[in-house]
């Protein structure tokens, strides 16, 4: 059972970090609270809301958005292009009205640029809004996938390992960013992360798993001295 028993409550505008060693159960647990997979027991509430099968697509525009363990861009296509699939629920499906900007609040295709623009250059990635993916670095692909799933400035924002890859400069600059979306977008973050570094040093709360289960829950520095949490990792008691 990948999953079993699991019980976390994620608090408003807080960094709630995820960590566990190989196979604890990290992105399955994600892939059930963004809906990718199905729960057999338990639910699944955001705001207040049962969602538990709630299919994904509907999840969305809730305020619920995610990245990806492995990025999942379009290579063919721009960083621009790529970040405004982020706004799939945003953009009017009336052809005639995008095109030609029709009603009071003009092209919802223009308003869905300006805010991908404004994330991109948050992200500071405003540079290459118009480079295709293909020639760009696994930190330039990490950061896209990033505004891709902020430009719809979600509630909720699920990052599944969004260090991998990433030399320690590219990850002091996600460290900033990611106290920056919760201070300043309002968002609140749940951060699954092997490194360890990083989500001790973004988390208001770490949340250990293993084998599927918590072992360990609270202020990440206490969390990290638990001898649960060492035998989980390094498999062995503190005494050996």
């Amino acid at each position: 059972m990948a999953v079993n028993d699991v019980s976390m409550h994620i608090d408003r505008g807080r960094i709630h970090g995820l960590i566990g060693p190989n196979g604890a159960g990290k992105s399955t647990l994600f892939n059930a609270m963004s809906g990718l997979v199905p729960i057999s027991q338990g639910s699944i509430c955001f705001e207040g809301v049962d969602v538990t099968h709630l299919p994904v697509h509907l999840r969305a525009p809730r305020g619920i958005r995610r990245t990806f363990q492995h990025v999942q861009l379009m290579e063919d296509r721009t960083v621009l292009e790529n970040v405004l699939v982020g706004m799939h629920s945003s953009i009017s499906t009336n052809p005639f009205k995008s095109v030609f900007g029709l009603g009071a609040e003009g092209s919802p295709d223009k308003a869905a640029r300006e805010a991908a623009r404004e994330v991109l250059q948050f992200l500071g990635i405003g540079h290459i809004a118009l480079t295709e993916m293909g020639g760009l670095t696994i930190a330039e692909h990490r950061f896209a996938e990033l505004a891709r799933a902020l430009v719809a400035r979600p509630r909720l924002l699920l990052l599944d390992e969004p260090a991998a890859g990433l030399s320690l400069r590219s990850t002091e600059a996600l460290d900033a960013l990611l106290v920056r979306i919760r201070d300043e977008w309002g968002a609140t973050i749940v951060l699954v992360e092997h490194r360890i570094d990083l989500v001790l040093n973004v988390s208001d709360v770490v949340t250990v798993l293993d084998n599927g289960s918590i072992i360990a829950s609270g202020r990440g520095q206490d969390v990290i001295e638990d001898s649960g949490v060492k035998r989980a990792y390094l498999g062995v008691d503190e005494e050996e």
